[in-house]
């Protein structure tokens, strides 16, 4: 008998969601190991690869709709809100899409993290859909638009507010969501599980020999995830005793001594992260827990108007050696006094269980 594949949707909004499936797809494979997974994405092959491996199936999705962004710290409002309006008044033509790769495929269950159009064209055609992330669209619409009076006009308001509840209802309409810690509460879900920290594990490599850094020189990664930001580095002033691997678009001083292009190394992001010191980031999912697995100290700066950002700041602070940088200074490329006073907390990580066995747990009923 042939087995019915899993199909994984994922979120091109970054990379913290492919980071959430990560654990997820490695556990499927373990425990059935004669099953095919088909990730549906827009993000590059060449990433997925990078994350997944050789062994899982790629189909480019139909297109899907997301937080716009101005930059990587920065959430672009209005268009934002056109592109979820548009989108929902197309929302058969946008759901008869994935209904069509659905049908090609024939899973026998679809986990979607975290877009709710696939979870519309699965129970369409009756195939079991499981929702998987630490934010969901709804929630984050809500809190960029209706938290601040002045970030929708009146007549937009009860459109968003419309948009809001119709993907509220497609997320209770799954089997289950499945809520990865740390994340937002989520109240307004009926169907809501909280599962453990889902992260990746890096292989730690030294980087000091790689690159002739002196041992006593701190390794820093500045990493905003997967959205694009350039960064004026030539401006910034270093902390003494620091070595930089930075983005390959970054802006850089003519004396390159101590900075690094990333792509120079010519490692996974996860294993560069696993073998430097120090990660400079924005709160996101992937960045912090991939860190925290990883033992990887983190200084942070905040990301506007980001509702995700509070449970994402608790855990970490509370979890990993963590040390906010304001925007202000980080703008300025003034690190040193937000990095002295990282160095003073004292390094230690807490030990958490995964989630992939919990999740699993709920998928597995589905595969027999």
């Amino acid at each position: 008998m042939t087995l019915r594949p899993i199909a994984v949707a994922i979120s091109a909004h970054g990379f913290g969601h492919l980071g959430q499936c990560v654990p997820v797809v490695r556990a499927l494979q373990r425990r059935f190991p004669g099953r095919r997974v088909v990730v549906l994405s827009e993000i590059s092959p060449h990433v997925l690869r990078d994350f997944l491996g050789e062994s899982v199936e790629f189909l480019p999705a139909p297109n899907h709709v997301s937080i716009l962004m101005k930059d990587a710290l920065r959430v672009d409002l209005n268009a934002t809100s056109q592109a979820f309006v548009a989108w929902q008044s197309r929302y058969h033509e946008k759901v008869a899409a994935f209904v069509s790769v659905l049908r090609s495929i024939e899973p026998a269950l679809l986990l979607s993290n975290v877009d709710h159009t696939p979870l519309s064209a699965a129970r369409e055609l009756g195939i079991p859909a499981f929702a998987m992330c630490s934010l969901n669209w709804a929630d984050i619409l809500e809190s960029l638009f209706f938290e601040d009076a002045n970030a929708v006009s009146d007549t937009d308001g009860g459109t968003l507010a419309k948009v809001c509840r119709d993907i509220r209802a497609v997320y209770n309409g799954a089997e289950a969501f499945l809520r990865v810690s740390p994340g937002m509460g989520m109240k307004s879900l009926t169907n809501l599980h909280r599962v453990n920290v889902l992260a990746r594990e890096g292989e730690r490599y030294d980087l000091h020999q790689r690159l002739g850094v002196p041992e006593h020189h701190r390794l820093v990664l500045l990493s905003l995830g997967g959205i694009t930001q350039r960064l004026e580095l030539d401006r910034w002033t270093l902390p003494d005793n620091t070595h930089w691997i930075v983005p390959d678009n970054a802006c850089v001083p003519t004396d390159r001594s101590r900075i690094t292009p990333f792509a120079e190394l010519n490692m996974r992001f996860i294993d560069v992260l696993t073998s430097v010191d120090i990660l400079l980031t924005k709160p996101g999912y992937g960045s912090f827990c991939e860190a925290w697995r990883n033992q990887t100290s983190v200084l942070y700066v905040r990301r506007p108007r980001w509702a995700e950002e509070a449970a994402l700041i608790d855990w970490i602070q509370r979890h990993t050696p963590a040390q906010e940088v304001s925007l202000e200074a980080f703008e300025r490329g003034n690190i040193t006094g937000a990095m002295m006073a990282l160095l003073q907390r004292p390094a230690t990580f807490s030990s958490l269980p995964g989630g992939e066995s919990e999740v699993l747990n709920h998928l597995a009923p589905y595969l027999v």
